[in-house]
């Protein structure tokens, strides 16, 4: 396992620079959301696999607080969820279907101040089955991200999430044991910005920490305890009014805390794409290269695959949007098997709004997962539809079907799974 020279406590570095970035704002007039995503909702996964994991609720006009002169805008939700998931367990044979009960109240805050906006958001993910109750869960996530203008050519963004959730039971290659896995994760990122906002050249530096620690079940989970940290630049390049070149480089360090692991890399990518917004109906980002996974293990080896990702959005009417989500990059792997997993997704959703008061989603997804080191491939297909419908500016009410199936060359991975939500929301 390698030694970390740096960046060991970024999400500690980040979190204190936000405190004291905060303070200093407001102590002139005495009186803080961005990989690794919000836990998901309800069983972090049936649900998700549909149209779409928010809730619904369209945004309300919110609360408007002043501490000494400095406006605060309150956003606080509450969501209601009723699912049924015919396979709760993802096991090909002997299903175990259930009924789970989800409650989601959130809370957002921001805040803008002399060139600096705060956001800061919490949520907490409460869910019951009504038979398998060991699955019962409370998820619960704390998002904070600043955003200073440091004068006209320099800005910076400061990032930090906490999460406190569980992988549900059968959504990973460890065992089924007596409870989901429990893990906490913090998360810290800071990004620097040199160059005018309407200057043709600008680049970003990037330094970022993740930490992940299990809880529960350690025979099997001390081996995914981690840390990965970045350390990344990118240069973009305006070569018209609303395309621009980028070229990005990251080096990245993934540190195993259980002694005597082999499954320590380092992580060095090279990206080249743009972003464009060539006319009113088209706009997007992509980025194409090539990563290099090398472990401390020499038995190991290392790994280089072409790299990329991207989204697309054609919007034919300003009601009607139609994404297209490309992505292939490394991803842990869980529970010994293999030694990474080169993992490739390519989703689409269309959102169109049919009235003032009805907005349906249609989604489908193909993720392939080569597992490094052994002879097995996962590829999983997930479509959804979902429909709400707004009672009030601040209700909505609706409903998801989800779908989803994988075929492995591990046959006890193969999965079939349909889950179907009713949900209700109140956000002001």
């Amino acid at each position: 396992m390698r030694k970390r020279e740096y960046m060991n406590s970024v999400p500690l570095i980040a979190l204190a620079g936000m405190a004291a970035l905060s303070s200093a704002t407001f102590a002139q007039q005495p009186g803080q959301v961005a990989p690794s995503g919000p836990v998901d909702k309800a069983r972090p996964g049936p649900s998700t696999a549909g149209a779409g994991s928010q809730s619904g609720a369209s945004p309300g006009s919110g609360i408007t607080l002043k501490l000494a002169d400095v406006p605060i805008l309150i956003h606080p939700s509450v969501s209601v969820e009723l699912q049924h998931n015919d396979n709760i367990y993802s096991t090909p044979n002997n299903k175990t279907g259930d009924t789970i009960l989800v409650l989601i109240p959130a809370l957002r805050l921001e805040a803008k101040h002399a060139g600096t906006s705060l956001k800061l958001q919490l949520s907490t993910s409460i869910g019951r089955y009504q038979s398998n109750t060991a699955d019962n869960y409370a998820n619960t996530t704390l998002k904070g991200q600043a955003d200073i203008d440091l004068g006209t050519r320099m800005r910076a963004r400061m990032e930090a999430d906490y999460v406190d959730g569980v992988d549900p039971r059968g959504s990973n290659n460890n065992p089924l044991s007596d409870a989901p896995d429990h893990y906490r994760e913090t998360r810290g990122k800071g990004v620097f910005s040199y160059g005018a906002r309407a200057a043709k050249g600008r680049l970003d530096l990037e330094l970022g920490q993740v930490r992940r620690k299990y809880l529960n079940n350690r025979a099997t989970t001390e081996a995914s305890d981690r840390v990965v940290d970045d350390l990344g630049a990118t240069f973009n390049w305006r070569i018209g009014p609303k395309t621009t070149i980028l070229f990005e480089g990251k080096h990245g360090k993934v540190d195993y805390s259980l002694p005597g692991s082999t499954l320590g890399s380092v992580e060095t990518l090279f990206q080249a794409g743009g972003t464009w917004d060539a006319t009113a109906k088209t706009s997007g980002t992509f980025r194409f290269g090539m990563i290099k996974k090398d472990f401390d293990d020499s038995a190991r080896g290392s790994s280089t695959t072409m790299s990329w990702t991207g989204q697309v959005r054609w919007s034919p009417r300003t009601y009607s949007h139609v994404d297209l989500i490309l992505n292939r990059a490394p991803a842990e792997t869980s529970g010994g098997v293999g030694n990474f997993i080169d993992r490739t997704s390519t989703a689409a959703r269309w959102a169109h709004q049919w009235s003032s008061r009805l907005t349906t989603e249609a989604s489908a997804s193909y993720l392939t997962d080569a597992y490094q080191g052994v002879a097995r491939t996962d590829e999983t297909q997930n479509y959804g539809v979902r429909a709400t419908f707004t009672m009030r500016r601040w209700l909505n009410f609706g409903g998801e079907y989800a779908h989803s199936f994988r075929n492995s060359d591990a046959n006890n991975f193969d999965y079939k799974r349909n889950a179907l939500t009713l949900f209700l929301t109140a956000t002001l």
